[in-house]
This record gives C-alpha cells, sequence and structure tokens, in this order.
C-alpha cells in the first residue's frame, strides 16, 4: 500500500497535468489568440471602446442586434449608428460593414455616406441577414458553460476511479489509465480550432468629391501687418555683422535685407546689382550661358548665396551660384571689406555639368584638370542619379579646429562637401578625395546627404551644443509643391548624417522623398489659432546661433490659396531650442521678441486647452480639383474608426466587421490638466521640469520640448502660451487659442 507521503505526491502530479490538460483545452476553444504582427509606431487618435461602442473626435459608432442570440436559419437585423457629438459639422462620413460567409444579406445598403453630417445630428444604416451555424467560429458562451461542465464532471469521475486504483496498489496502470481517460477528455472538452479574421473590411470606393476648404481671408495682401515690415527674400541665408549688430539676409536674384532685431527689415542694395554683368563675366560667359536658352540671361540666374565673415582673410566672403541648364553651374568667390560691398570677384570654387550628355563643355575652361588627370575617366559624370550634381547652393561652415567647409548641391547626385582654404576662401587643392559611388567623388569631394534625385536642395549647416545639425529642403518650391524642411544631424562637421531614426541622409534609391519619414520635419504646411492664413511650402532656409545662444530659423514662406497657384513669397523666422534629446523644436510662431523662461512657468499657467498640431512628414500641400491636401493642424484630417458585432448563431459566434470614415476641419484638441494628466483627442501624461515639457501619449510616443509664451500672428497680436516637442522623428505643436475678451500685454524679459 502507499505510503501518506507518496499517495500525496501523486496527486499533486495528477492536479498539475490536469491543469496543463485543460488549459491546453481552452487554446483549442479559442481563448488565446495570437499576436497581431507589430504595426509602425504612429500616433493615433484616443478611441473610447465599449460593448458594440467606439468614440473618436466626437464621432460614436454603435451597433446594435434585434436578439441576443440566433438559431441556424434566422434571419437577423442589424442597426450602425453615427452620431456627432461635436458643436461643428463633420464631412464626408461613410459607414460601412464586412459580413462573414455563413451571414448573407437580404435587405438593406452595404455602406451609408453622409456629406455633412451636422453637429450633434445621428444617422442610423440597418440592414436584415440570414444567419447559418458556422461550425469552424468560436464557441458560444453558453456552450462552453456546459462543455466545461462535462469535463469537470468527467475529470471528478475519473479521479475518483484512480483514487480506488492506487488503494488497490496498481500505481502505474492507473496513471496511464488517468492520462488516456484525461486527454479523451480533453479532446471531448476540445472546439474545432479556429483563427479569427484580420482582414479589414472590403470597403466600397470613397467618394472622391470633399467640399473645398475655405480660406479664412479672401485675399492675401503683403505687408498687411503694421507690427512688422515684411520682405520677400527667396532663399535667405543669414549672416549677422558684429559690430553693427544687423541681422542681413541675402537670397537669389539680388534681394537683400537687414534687420536690427530679426522682425522689421529693409532692402539695400550694393555694387552687385549694377555690376553683376561684369562680376560674373568668366562663370557665365565661360560656363553657364554655353548651356542655357539663349532667352534666359544672367539677371535670373544668380542663385542662393552665402556670406560668411573669414577672419584669416579679414574679409567678408560671398558665394554665389551661377546657374546654368544641364547641370552646367558653378559657384564663385566675391569679398568685401564690409557686408554691404562694394564686393570683388575672386574666381570660381567649383564647376558642375562636365559631360553630362547634354552640353559639350570645355574643361580647360575650368580647373577640373587642375584636380583630375587629363586621363580620368569622366564618364561617372554622365550619371545624374550618383555622380552628375548641380553646384548650386553653397553653405560655409567653420568647425572648432578652424577648418572650413563649403556643403553645395541640389537635387539629381547629391549634396556634397568641399574642404577650402581659409587664406583665400577657394577650394583647398592639397586635400584629396578618392572617387567611390555613395561616397565621395574626386572632385566635387565627399558626399554627405542625397542622390537618386532625393537630395533635396538648399543645404545648410549650424552647430549646436553637441550636434552638427544638417537642414535640406524637399519637394517642389512651387505653393503646392510640398516644400518642406528636414533636419540630420552628427558630431562631426563632415558626417555622418542621420535622422532621429538613425536613417542616413544619404540615398541609395529613387523614393517620392517629400512623402517619407526620412529626415526630421521641423514642421509642415500648417493652419491654426492666430495665424490668418495657412503657411505653405517654407523652406530653403538658413539658421543662426546668437552670441548668446539663441538659435533662430530663417526661411521663405508661400501661403494657403483656393487655386494652389499664389506664389507671394515672404521671410519668416522661428525661434529654435535643442530639446533634451539633441534635436532642435522650432517655437509655433514667428518670432517677435519673445525669451524663453529660465524657471518654471506655474502648473494652473500651463494647463488647459491646446490645439494640437502633429506635424506629419508623409504629408505634402497640394491642391487638387479645388480641393486643399496635406495641411496640418485646422485643417481637413481624415479619420478612420473600425469596431465589431459578435453573433451567437447556434452554438458558435460570427464577427460582423465595420468602420466608420470621417473628415474634420477643426484642430485637434487636448487638455492639459494640473494634475498631470492629458485628456482630449489624445489621452497620457505631461510633466514640467523648469520650463522643459514631457508629453507621454503611451505606446512608446513620447515628446520633448519647451512651453513659451509667444504674439500670435493674427493682425491684434495677442500673446498665448505654447510649447513645442518633439520625439520619434516628428514635430508636435501645442497652441492654446486666444479668449476673444483678453488683451493682454506679451512677456518679454
Amino acid at each position: 500500500m502507499l505510503s501518506k507521503k507518496n499517495f500525496i505526491s501523486k496527486m499533486k502530479t495528477v492536479a498539475a497535468l490536469s491543469a496543463m490538460i485543460l488549459a491546453l483545452g481552452g487554446l483549442g476553444a479559442g481563448e488565446c489568440q495570437a499576436a497581431s504582427a507589430t504595426e509602425k509606431n504612429t500616433l493615433q487618435s484616443y478611441t473610447q471602446v465599449g460593448d458594440n461602442y467606439r468614440s473618436m473626435s466626437g464621432i460614436t459608432l454603435t451597433s446594435k442586434l434585434d436578439k441576443d442570440q440566433y438559431k441556424d436559419g434566422d434571419q437577423a437585423s442589424l442597426t450602425l449608428s453615427v452620431e456627432n457629438t461635436n458643436d461643428y459639422p463633420v464631412k464626408n462620413v461613410e459607414i460601412r460593414y464586412n459580413l462573414p460567409a455563413n451571414i448573407k444579406k437580404d435587405k438593406g445598403n452595404s455602406d451609408l455616406v453622409i456629406e455633412e453630417l451636422g453637429a450633434h445630428e445621428t444617422r442610423e444604416l440597418t440592414f436584415t441577414a440570414t444567419v447559418t451555424e458556422d461550425s469552424s467560429g468560436p464557441m458560444a458562451p453558453w456552450f462552453k458553460r456546459i462543455l466545461l461542465i462535462g469535463g469537470v464532471v468527467l475529470a471528478l469521475i475519473i479521479l475518483i476511479l484512480l483514487i480506488i486504483i492506487i488503494r488497490k496498489k496498481k500505481a502505474k496502470k492507473a496513471l496511464a489509465l488517468f492520462m488516456t481517460l484525461l486527454l479523451a477528455g480533453s479532446a471531448t472538452c476540445q472546439g474545432p480550432a479556429y483563427t479569427r479574421a484580420a482582414d479589414r473590411s472590403q470597403a466600397a470606393e470613397k467618394t472622391q468629391a470633399a467640399e473645398q476648404t475655405k480660406a479664412i481671408e479672401a485675399d492675401y495682401q503683403v505687408d498687411s501687418d503694421a507690427f512688422m515690415n515684411r520682405v520677400s527674400v527667396h532663399d535667405p541665408s543669414v549672416v549677422k555683422d558684429p559690430k553693427s549688430g544687423y541681422y542681413y539676409i541675402f537670397g537669389s536674384h539680388l534681394a537683400f535685407a537687414k534687420s536690427k532685431d530679426l522682425i522689421s527689415w529693409e532692402r539695400f542694395t550694393n555694387n552687385i546689382h549694377t555690376d553683376y554683368e561684369k562680376l560674373f563675366k568668366e562663370p557665365w560667359d565661360k560656363w553657364a550661358k554655353k548651356a542655357t536658352a539663349p532667352d534666359s540671361g544672367l539677371s535670373g540666374r544668380m542663385w542662393a548665396p552665402d556670406v560668411v565673415w573669414n577672419d584669416t582673410m579679414k574679409k567678408w566672403c560671398m558665394y554665389m551660384s551661377i546657374d546654368g541648364d544641364n547641370w552646367v553651374s558653378s559657384i564663385c568667390l566675391l569679398t568685401a571689406d564690409k557686408i554691404e560691398g562694394p564686393y570683388d570677384y575672386q574666381g570660381v570654387v567649383v564647376y558642375s555639368g562636365m559631360n553630362n550628355g547634354r552640353t559639350k563643355v570645355d574643361l580647360n575652361q575650368t580647373d577640373v584638370y587642375k584636380v583630375l588627370d587629363k586621363d580620368d575617366d569622366l564618364e561617372r559624370y554622365s550619371n545624374t542619379s550618383d555622380s552628375c550634381i548641380n553646384a548650386i547652393d553653397p553653405s560655409i561652415q567653420t568647425d572648432e579646429e578652424g577648418n572650413m567647409y563649403m556643403t553645395y548641391g541640389s537635387w539629381s547626385a547629391g549634396i556634397y562637401q568641399l574642404k577650402l582654404d581659409p587664406k583665400t576662401g577657394m577650394r583647398d587643392y592639397e586635400t584629396r578625395y578618392e572617387s567611390k559611388i555613395n561616397e565621395s567623388d574626386a572632385y566635387y569631394g565627399k558626399k554627405i546627404a542625397g542622390g537618386f534625385y532625393c537630395s533635396g536642395e538648399g543645404p545648410y549647416i549650424i552647430k549646436g551644443s553637441k550636434y552638427y545639425y544638417l537642414f535640406l529642403s524637399y519637394g517642389g518650391l512651387e505653393a503646392t509643391g510640398g516644400y518642406q524642411m528636414r533636419i540630420y544631424r552628427s558630431e562631426h562637421v563632415d558626417g555622418p548624417y542621420v535622422d532621429d531614426n538613425g536613417v542616413s541622409a544619404i540615398r541609395d534609391k529613387s523614393v517620392e522623398i517629400k512623402r517619407t519619414d526620412y529626415g526630421y520635419r521641423i514642421f509642415g504646411s500648417y493652419l491654426m489659432d492666430g495665424l490668418g492664413k495657412a503657411q505653405v511650402a517654407q523652406g530653403h532656409n538658413s539658421a543662426i546661433v546668437d552670441e548668446d545662444g539663441r538659435i533662430f530659423l530663417i526661411y521663405h514662406t508661400r501661403f494657403q490659396s483656393d487655386s494652389g497657384t499664389n506664389e507671394t513669397h515672404q521671410v519668416r523666422v522661428h525661434q529654435m531650442f535643442e530639446n533634451e534629446n539633441g534635436w532642435l523644436v522650432a517655437a509655433p510662431y514667428e518670432y517677435s521678441g519673445e525669451t524663453l523662461k529660465e524657471e518654471a512657468y506655474a502648473m494652473e499657467e500651463l494647463a488647459g486647452e491646446y490645439e494640437f498640431i502633429y506635424h506629419d512628414p508623409t504629408k505634402a500641400y497640394m491642391v487638387v480639383n479645388g480641393t486643399q491636401m496635406g495641411l496640418v493642424g485646422a485643417a481637413d484630417r481624415e479619420k478612420e474608426m473600425e469596431g465589431s458585432q459578435e453573433v451567437t448563431i447556434g452554438k458558435y459566434v460570427s464577427t460582423i466587421r465595420y468602420c466608420a470614415d470621417f473628415k474634420v476641419d477643426q484642430a485637434e484638441k487636448i487638455t492639459l490638466k494640473e494634475d498631470g494628466s492629458l485628456t482630449g483627442e489624445y489621452r497620457g501624461t505631461w510633466s514640467l521640469e523648469g520650463n522643459k515639457l514631457t508629453l507621454d501619449l503611451g505606446d512608446g510616443h513620447v515628446y520633448k520640448g519647451y512651453f513659451i509664451k509667444q504674439y500670435n500672428e493674427n493682425m491684434d497680436r495677442k500673446v498665448t502660451m505654447t510649447f513645442t516637442a518633439e520625439g520619434e522623428n516628428v514635430a508636435v505643436w501645442g497652441v492654446k487659442p486666444v479668449e476673444k475678451e483678453e488683451d493682454t500685454e506679451a512677456e518679454n524679459e
């Protein structure tokens, strides 16, 4: 006979085996689902979920059956309701559903399309269907309960038999019998294997006609704001004269301006405006003109100069692009004793366009053979994807060791960097480069970005507290071209440059770069409270780190128009800050003298409702058939919400899947509460350390930045609280809407 100790040990083993086998039975019954594939980590609006209930962005979607359960062959009726709980209408609402094979629709529409769902309006979609039992689905709860009770009874019977047998000293036979019977019982408890369908509902085509977004103002007027003296300078490059304290911007087509405060600007001219044909005779007549159409003169071909002080030469150095067709361009150097001139021509720093296959040029007119041997194979320069660059858009950098570099290039084969000689301002001919695809070129220097027509243009580099930041402009510069600024960074001036996802600035294949998340997009085309008209196609920027450490972004912007053909542009300046992650974030409104507070704001001053602007890097502004798309902020945003309704048919459960699409043209709102919680369009927490902000919206969506009070950009220039932050390679802004009766003075410390 078994001892008491051995008997207890046998019982523990039996209990463990029972639990394991019952668990296996539960797996067969569909209680545990396989993990779904990981999706891209994108920020999604908060969705409130209940039984047959979904709510997002003020739109509530519910489903209701006419019965709790059905018999095989019954007719079921399902009603889908969509309610707009907002105080404003929502456009292009569409409800649709997807039925499993065992549910056949008898009557009713397959979808409901609503051009505009009014505030607090509810609409319904009802259909009837014949339902049949599907044994491949999960078991109904009542059926699982019966099987579970039966399994428990069977297990007890087996256990009693086992105890009797064990007491008759037949332990081994008993265990074998127990395993056989229990496995048989487990098989009885198991339902058929089931895999829940993961495919999304197959929807009818969306309605293409959308109501055109209305501009806030009928017409845009340049210089309509008396608070600031506006100026139009395309491709502005900024530099500060330490003697006068003035900031200067030099742009394409000899558009030059200056400002004492980065707010009000005035134009100025110098000898270049009157003597450009003489000054640029060599790079134009001997090079660019030979590839350019006869009706295209030099006056429109002087592009994107960059002006710097050369402390070795004790001269102001202007690097000017002289552009020609078919990549036959060059960058030349002019020098002056004073920043406003007069300037003297010194020579060409670099040429492009040799052996491009479209225009034959005389390389003896260049310095190419001063760098390359005459027997070098120049066939690589016929490839505009990886070797034939356009020598325009110079940007000059001097590193901490005093080494001087010129970063340049545009679209086609990439952005390159050459070392300069500080004693002359020209190319450093002692520095040699090796020709390696996607790395460097013997003549052009080191490749740091772009290639395969994904290069962007207007490269500009500044040095922050730790990193060098490389700015590039992607997209077409016209109003509907999707123009935009992106940033990469490196600990070294010559790279390698990467974004916050670790993606290189160098491309190895062609992509539609303006719709990717390559590069950190510091902000997109946007419309928000306190902005008279949406700003679009911002780009070809420069930046400056002032003596006091403040960082400013200077660029040109275009503006929203119903047709998308308004090419009016103006200079804008935004203050930038380095966040805790070492990325630059831009203040939401243009600079108007505000200062970042050193001490913390009070929590009650920061708490409240904000417009939340998520600068989606994959959106590019365009106008199609009178409809404006690609704006962020208070602009059209398409949303989608999904739900499901379980239908009990006989012993099994089937699932009807449904979804609602809708378009909202109001800004997303979030509320920062004094207890550190965050509600509204998104849910999460926020915290403050000094004036530093951390937004945590869950699932890894963490953004680091700053709070700062600013004047808005309306005519009345009201002051309001804003925040700017970055995370996951995406910029986010928050703006507290100003109440109409407020008339607070700005805080300028």
